[in-house]
């Protein structure tokens, strides 16, 4: 009898360690390798920090992530929201391209685009941009910007009765973009009425906004297309602020917004940012503004802080149960010295995580902290500036930045 009791025993223990063993290889599915083999890398520093109350916002974001891993039900939106580091979309396409590898099959929709290449700047590689006709541009860098914006920072505008864009996305990285909805952010002066072109069919839009755009509907599916205007000429213009693409499937939908230069401040010039933000309704926001803020020696936390509330409390009026998680600003220089407003920043991003139930992820202390920029610029991590990345420092901290999402969401018995 003890001998049975025994071998049952042993089959209960070796069941469990099978079905733990699995469970864990289930989870490391969801993590994507990060070379952190170079002593710049503080690996160790890679996580959310939390506070009391993070679990009021963190957990419904978790549970909508539960159940597309585990049912194949709903949308995650994820809004990234910074400067220069977003804009060139090395970053923030990282992380996109993981969530649409890790938990929608390798399908995603592309969300926000914007013509960049149209007005002299850089965007990112997983689309294409070519374009004709002139086009002028106003930023929310500009201290009195001559046109509205909102959720891409940028408006560009055009008055050529030849203008057209033309979105190519691009499918080098793997992953599906196809759009079956677009929707074109912008608006018009006169009798202008953009329309698109795609698979070789003329698509109207099947309805209008006077204050957020015009939607059309592409059943077939695309994934480039071009974008035309009916009536401009003779004083009639076409003020574009960005063209979103959607797929119909249930997924994480990762959103990014970066301008060249931009502080808190200019964010806040965009007075249609919270309207269409509605397109959105993000359930996370993971904000990235703060290098430029920090980047002179007149810099006042205060100030920060309060800049900093306002756009949350946009993004709260759009969603209340929205979940902030700020990224600390990288190490810098400033005048050839490391920039000390990098830990005033952090201080007020942690300040303001607690505020508001939100999280950190502490890429200053990813860093090394004071001093790290000289590091990771010897290692190729950085380039020479000392503020922006290198394309392989990008993707880093795009991987760490995935890998502590997943972490907190697997310790909190997701899986």
């Amino acid at each position: 009898m003890i001998n049975k009791i025994k071998i049952l025993y042993f089959i209960v223990l070796m069941l469990g360690g099978f079905i733990a063993s699995s469970a864990s290889a289930q989870n490391n599915k969801l993590f994507v390798s990060a070379d952190t083999t170079k002593s710049c890398v503080k690996a160790s520093e890679s996580h959310l920090i939390t506070f009391e109350g993070t679990n009021n916002t963190l957990e419904p974001f978790f549970q909508k992530l539960e159940a597309i891993n585990k049912k194949g039900q709903g949308v995650v939106n994820i809004w990234h929201v910074g400067g220069s580091h977003v804009q060139a979309g090395a970053f923030s396409g990282r992380v996109r391209g993981h969530f649409a590898n890790k938990f929608n099959g390798g399908a995603a929709s592309r969300t926000i685009m914007f013509p960049y290449k149209l007005i002299g700047t850089n965007g990112p590689v997983d689309y294409k941009v070519s374009g004709t006709g002139t086009w002028t541009k106003s930023k929310c860098t500009e201290r009195s910007p001559k046109y509205e914006m909102g959720l891409s920072g940028i408006t560009a505008v055009t008055s050529s009765p030849t203008a057209s864009v033309t979105f190519t996305m691009t499918t080098s990285s793997g992953i599906d973009w196809t759009a079956r909805e677009i929707i074109v952010l912008g608006n018009a002066t006169g009798d202008v009425k953009p329309y698109i072109v795609a698979g070789g069919e003329t698509i109207k839009y099947t309805q209008a906004s006077d204050e957020t755009g015009y939607v059309f509907d592409v059943p077939n599916g695309c994934t480039s297309f071009t974008l035309h205007f009916h009536g401009l000429g003779t004083g009639n213009k076409f003020e574009l602020r960005g063209v979103i693409a959607l797929n119909d499937e249930p997924g994480v939908a990762y959103w990014a917004s970066g301008v060249n230069g931009a502080s808190t401040s200019s964010w806040l010039h965009c007075s249609l940012l919270e309207e269409e933000l509605k397109h959105v309704v993000p359930d996370m926001v993971i904000f990235g503004i703060g290098i430029n803020d920090a980047h002179t020696p007149s810099f006042k936390a205060e100030k920060f802080k309060a800049n900093y509330q306002k756009i949350i409390d946009m993004i709260k009026a759009v969603n209340p149960d929205c979940h902030f998680l700020f990224v600390t600003n990288n190490d810098n220089l400033m005048k050839n010295v490391p920039n000390p407003n990098t830990a005033k920043v952090e201080k007020a991003f942690l300040e303001l995580a607690e505020e508001n139930d939100g999280s950190v992820w502490d890429l200053y202390k990813v860093m090394g902290g004071l001093g790290g920029s000289k590091k990771w610029v010897s290692n190729s991590l950085m380039q020479k500036d000392h503020i922006h990345f290198t394309r392989t420092g990008y993707y880093l901290i795009g991987d760490l930045l995935y890998n502590a999402i997943i972490e907190k969401y697997l310790e909190q018995s997701h899986e």
